[in-house]
């Protein structure tokens, strides 16, 4: 039987606290290849977004931000980072596996958005119909390394409901591939904490003639 993803009861609790469970900065990834490959005052959408770390980064960047959870405590929180940070924050309350969007972004951000392996190729599309053409995915997961060899910063217990570059480089063009690593960060993002082993990918979709 696949592993499944927690439900938003589980979120829901775990946000519920006035801690953010995984800090108020934004991952060190994102925050890097947002500067080296979005555009400049982008409209920028967040797919599992949580308490808005990234969110609220990129909105003071300069980014107008679309940030979709389907826990409401997460988007509470989100919403409150954006108002100390004094930026605005758009929170859609939605589950990433049935939402279906009616317009499409400049760019698409994915942080440890982990689901069990025939749900992914959803989301993968999710991903892409969200994009405008020529806009850019940044993502990163947890790579099954992280439970196999024994790995204690985070993440599913289950090293199936993490992502490999070879399944990302079967569901995303390669042509559009600008980034495609195995990388070995060192977390420090709340529960997040430590030495990890994670998979990043930044991904352009075609554009159109």
């Amino acid at each position: 039987m696949a592993a499944m993803p927690k439900p938003a009861a589980f979120w829901n609790d775990r946000f519920a606290n006035e801690e953010y469970v995984y800090g108020e900065a934004p991952n060190r990834f994102v925050a890097s290849a947002a500067r080296t490959w979005l555009p400049e005052a982008g409209e920028v959408l967040l797919l599992g977004a949580g308490e808005g770390r990234n969110a609220v980064h990129l909105a003071r960047e300069g980014h107008t931000v679309t940030a979709v959870d389907y826990a409401v405590e997460g988007l509470r929180k989100t919403e409150r980072l954006a108002t100390e940070a004094g930026v605005e924050v758009e929170a859609i309350q939605a589950d990433v596996r049935e939402w279906k969007p009616a317009r499409a972004w400049d760019a698409v951000v994915v942080t440890f958005l982990h689901l069990p392996a025939d749900e992914r190729p959803g989301l993968y599309r999710l991903v892409q119909r969200c994009l405008r053409p020529g806009g850019r995915l940044v993502a990163e997961w947890f790579r099954p390394e992280q439970r196999t060899d024994g790995y204690t910063s985070g993440g599913p217990p289950d090293p199936a409901m993490m992502v490999t570059a070879d399944e990302l480089r079967g569901h995303f063009a390669e042509a559009g591939i600008d980034h495609l690593e195995a990388a070995e960060p060192t977390l420090d993002e709340g529960m997040h904490r430590g030495p990890a082993a994670t998979v990043r990918l930044v991904w352009c979709r075609p554009s159109t003639s």
